[in-house]
């Protein structure tokens, strides 16, 4: 009994799944930057946001968490003052984490990939008009100089 308890008692919770997000992110682009930043695991959540900055304006904004709902992650996204919407974790392996909610318009599926220590590869997919669609983010880990 007592290593039962034990057993249940060092056993991660399900958000450690995804404290490889921690942390502030970047992607550079010609015209503009895209940051996201992550608070590491706390309180059985994780809190995040985003800006995108084109040609010296902010062009979008998306506040996100990530908590379990009965028992499954949830990633929930609010973009540039949009409701939230949910999307239930679909699969997790070492280093990823992919959400989706096939009735969400677009997009249907959000990804996370642990590309090592300082990078991150965040992925946005579905259909849009029946044609499948997809935005790739490929972020590096911020350094003291951004």
């Amino acid at each position: 009994m007592l290593a039962l308890l034990l057993a249940l008692q060092a056993a991660p919770a399900p958000i450690d799944q995804a404290a490889f997000l921690a942390g502030c992110w970047r992607q550079n682009r010609p015209n503009g930057v895209v940051e996201e930043q992550w608070l590491a695991p706390g309180g059985g959540m994780m809190l995040g946001m985003s800006r995108t900055v084109r040609d010296g304006a902010a062009r979008s904004y998306e506040f996100t968490r990530i908590q379990a709902v009965d028992g499954r992650l949830t990633f929930f996204a609010m973009p540039s003052g949009q409701p939230a919407a949910a999307f239930p974790l679909k699969s997790a392996g070492d280093g990823e984490l992919v959400f989706e909610n096939p009735g969400h318009d677009f997009p249907q599926r959000v990804i996370y990939r642990s590309q090592g220590a300082d990078g991150l590869l965040g992925r946005i997919e579905g259909e849009i008009g029946g044609k499948a669609r997809s935005v790739d983010f490929p972020y590096k880990r911020c350094s003291g100089a951004d």
